[in-house]
């Protein structure tokens, strides 16, 4: 998507400058102490019915619809004897970890903030989708709503759980996307791509024009094994040096909690859980790797 950040410093989008202050980053969300919610109503408002080119990862689970295989690229197998060949770029450049660079990273603080803006975007999403949905007319699903099977896709059956969370989760990312401003989006990948390097074995961030040609041309196999979290916060203009990592996830019934799905067999990550195919590809702790609900941060 255009409104996708470009990549790390050396590639050829754009070589982003330092910018001010990390303060100055924040101006978007710092109205007197304040979320200007104003701003993300209006963002919620204008995407009732926008998609999203790039692919996500959604599960056959009670809790959400975000971690599986109806969209997972690491679920896209590859054709007998064709392999997934990803445009790798220039290693020096986007593998440098400078002192420099980590000294930008964001303030506790800071985090909070973007914290904040996730689990509003979550929650405005969440209500939205209830509020317009014939059958809910406002309120919160059952747990006998979310079990029932809709429809079946790709030899799966998808339940309402998982409708009604694809729903909220695009509307959520788009509510996101709506409120990162371009200096802040230097911080901020929404549906960022990583795969790994077959000759390093590096975890690297994929170019999102790259990514939307291949869906475009149904060349899905490209993106065999694929991660996709929904937000990464990183170093600035910097997506390969993420400082933490987010998972929309939308429970149903809403007294669920939160879980991460685990690859089943037959998939390239099989057995490990996404959270563990996160914390391993983009080299993060327990602690920075979280659910965004519409309850909060978990």
């Amino acid at each position: 998507m255009s409104t996708r950040p470009s990549g790390p410093p050396g590639q050829e989008q754009r070589q982003p400058s330092p910018g001010p202050g990390l303060p100055g980053l924040f101006v978007l969300v710092l109205l007197a102490g304040g979320f200007p919610l104003g701003a993300l109503g209006q963002g919620l408002g204008s995407i009732g019915t926008a998609r999203r080119a790039t692919p996500s990862q959604y599960a056959q689970t009670m809790d959400s619809a975000t971690n599986g295989c109806l969209r997972n690229p690491a679920c896209y197998k590859p054709p007998p004897g064709e392999e997934a060949i990803i445009p790798w770029l220039n290693h020096t450049a986007s593998a440098a970890r400078t002192a420099s660079t980590v000294s930008m990273m964001l303030e506790d603080a800071d985090v909070k903030i973007i914290e904040g803006l996730l689990t509003r975007c979550a929650r405005q999403a969440d209500e939205k989708v209830n509020k317009e949905d014939d059958e809910l007319q406002g309120q919160e699903p059952t747990r006998e709503q979310c079990k029932k099977v809709v429809r079946r896709e790709a030899n799966r059956e998808v339940t309402r759980a998982m409708e009604l969370g694809t729903r909220k989760h695009e509307l959520a990312l788009d509510c996101i996307r709506a409120a990162v401003t371009e200096r802040l989006a230097k911080h901020i990948s929404v549906e960022p791509t990583y795969q790994k390097d077959p000759h390093t074995g590096q975890w690297r961030w994929i170019d999102p024009k790259q990514v939307e040609e291949w869906l475009q041309l149904g060349l899905k196999s490209k993106l065999w094994g694929a991660l996709v979290p929904d937000v990464v916060v990183h170093a600035p203009g910097n997506p390969n040096q993420a400082q933490r990592l987010y998972d929309l996830k939308f429970p149903c019934p809403p007294e669920n909690d939160p879980s991460w799905g685990r690859y089943a067999p037959g998939q390239p990550h099989h057995p490990k859980t996404q959270e563990q195919m996160y914390r391993d590809a983009l080299r993060l702790e327990k602690k920075d790797v979280s659910f965004s609900t519409p309850k909060g941060i978990k």
